[in-house]
């Protein structure tokens, strides 16, 4: 079985920068780069189509909004919900959203 092929949409970037920003105010700017790595690599799990294809799409309506067909991956911290949803050999990520806005 191969790999699917990661898709990242700007606006993700652009939270994952926001959110190493506000860890950099905190913390270090090192402690904020290495928590946006973890961020990512998360992301790359995605590739695995037997990860991806296990995960249920999401009832959540902040899922939704994103992307009808939304999944959701939730990070190892338990703070952040990585929306995706899969189309032919890609997985498309649609946004990060903290899990205290899921509803």
């Amino acid at each position: 079985m191969e790999n699917y092929r990661i898709v990242v949409h700007e606006q993700v970037y652009k939270t994952i920068g926001q959110i190493q920003d506000y860890i950099a105010t905190l913390n270090t700017y090192e402690a904020a780069e290495n928590y946006s790595i973890k961020l990512f690599s998360e992301i790359k799990t995605l590739a695995n189509p037997i990860l991806a294809n296990a995960i249920q799409h999401s009832q959540w309506q902040a899922a939704k909004k994103l992307h009808p067909q939304a999944k959701r991956l939730i990070t190892k911290n338990r703070k952040w919900n990585i929306i995706f949803h899969i189309q032919g050999r890609y997985v498309i990520i649609d946004g990060i959203i903290p899990t205290s806005l899921m509803k």
